[in-house]
């Protein structure tokens, strides 16, 4: 229920007040503490997820989406460790869908470069990102000849084996989760891909022109 949520959100800030110093994010904070702090607000999120309109709203009042940002910037581990991927979901679920923002592009071409970075040390990091494309397809936000650009890039360095041998069985799509578990799991969107390509093709959806797409050279994945 809504109160339980809030009872549970109370909680969790109540708890936050009581961190010692050292917990507190600041610019010279080790890595491990905006791990923490991603985390943290992902656990907010994901109790508030169910009672809000869009999961976007409650990510931008919490300035969520800068903890990515400073963490792939500033941190080598970035690129060899999976703890703070979650925070990478929940950006790109809450950028997708809102075309109203200037920025939901850049932040969603953000996250899929992060995992063809970490596809590198995981193997399951590539059906990620390619889980996000199908998403941003399948709601409508890319046309298909844009994902498809951007789907050459990402696989330009993949991994010898497809991503549909992956197994990923987590959810990429946490909207539809809540009433569509498997086909919201990363591996069900990966394998998609190209189904929800062509039946966009068909349909002719989306209404993206082609001065709205991402602007991205062949370098752009080296430089996050």
């Amino acid at each position: 229920t809504l109160a339980f949520a809030e009872y549970k959100y109370r909680e969790l800030i109540a708890w936050a007040e009581t961190l010692p110093p050292s917990m507190v994010r600041s610019e010279q904070s080790p890595h491990h503490v905006l791990i923490f702090h991603i985390w943290f607000h992902v656990a907010i999120l994901s109790i508030l997820h169910p009672f809000t309109v869009r999961a976007r709203d409650s990510s931008r009042s919490l300035r969520f989406k800068t903890f990515p940002l400073v963490y792939r910037k500033n941190y080598m581990s970035s690129t060899y460790t999976m703890l703070w991927h979650t925070g990478l979901i929940h950006v790109a679920n809450a950028n997708l869908g809102d075309t109203k923002d200037p920025a939901w592009r850049f932040y969603l071409f953000f996250c899929i470069q992060c995992y063809g970075r970490l596809r590198q040390a995981y193997r399951f990091a590539e059906a990620i990102g390619r889980s996000l494309l199908s998403m941003a397809l399948q709601q409508g936000d890319l046309p298909a000849s844009e994902a498809r650009h951007i789907m050459e890039q990402y696989e330009e360095n993949q991994l010898i084996n497809p991503s549909y041998d992956i197994r990923a069985t987590f959810m990429a799509d946490l909207n539809l989760a809540m009433t569509n578990p498997s086909e919201a799991s990363v591996e069900s969107l990966a394998d998609r891909f190209e189904d929800i390509a062509i039946f966009q093709e068909f349909t002719n959806a989306g209404g993206s022109s082609e001065d709205e797409q991402i602007e991205s050279d062949d370098n752009s994945w080296d430089t996050l």
